[in-house]
């Protein structure tokens, strides 16, 4: 009943919204392979990834089905992460952690944004509610509206291993308070991005609180 209701309402918000995954068994044999392949070989490998389904939902089925973690950002050659000072999804909490995510399309946001040229906040929300025929995943985006030359580059997503990790604090947030090193990692561009024209540009002197209202209520 409770998840019923939420995804009434959920479903009625102006959310960037992903159905459950649905993949052939080609494509789950592909990525059980390529899966294997890469993080048995020593160090951090690149994940040679050619297929036609788009690597968000590689990556997802990782989450899914293979106890993975992702994490993106614009660096290409991190081979340990080590715990940083952060404020959790929460906005409360401050920890000392290495941060990762269970949903592919919310990591590829951060690896995608061009960090070297951009200025100013990164507003973003992921939502997840288990169904019958798996997840079903709701976003929202937005960057600055002052910002719109350079706003995207190339960038890497690694994976961790969830054992490693704790919940953050937010549902899809989970964290590690040790240095550690990723099993594998991939390169991802702005086109690999599934809401690229969907993001959001947000003024500055708001808070987060009418970002959303008007993104989500008036679809502003």
């Amino acid at each position: 009943m409770i998840r019923t209701t939420k995804l009434f309402f959920l479903n009625r918000l102006h959310f960037s919204k992903l159905p459950e995954l649905s993949l052939s068994n080609t494509a789950k044999q592909y990525f059980d392979s390529l899966y294997n392949t890469t993080t048995t070989s020593t160090g951090v490998q690149w994940i040679e990834y050619d297929h036609s389904e788009p690597k968000y939902k590689f990556l997802n089925y990782l989450i899914e089905q293979k106890a993975v973690l992702v994490h993106g950002t614009n660096k290409s050659d991190i081979s340990e992460f080590t715990p940083r000072k952060q404020t959790l999804a929460n906005d409360r909490d401050v920890v000392n952690a290495v941060f990762a995510a269970s949903d592919s399309v919310w990591s590829m946001y951060f690896a995608i944004v061009n960090r070297g040229e951009y200025k100013g906040s990164l507003r973003n929300m992921c939502i997840t509610v288990p169904s019958k025929r798996g997840i079903k995943r709701f976003y929202f985006f937005s960057l600055n509206k002052e910002v719109v030359e350079n706003r995207w580059r190339d960038g890497v997503i690694y994976l961790f291993s969830k054992s490693d990790f704790e919940q953050g604090g937010a549902e899809n947030e989970w964290i590690c308070k040790r240095p550690i090193k990723p099993i594998a990692k991939i390169k991802v561009t702005p086109e690999d991005f599934p809401f690229l024209d969907d993001v959001r540009s947000h003024d500055e002197s708001d808070n987060m609180v009418k970002t959303l209202f008007k993104a989500l209520i008036l679809n502003k």
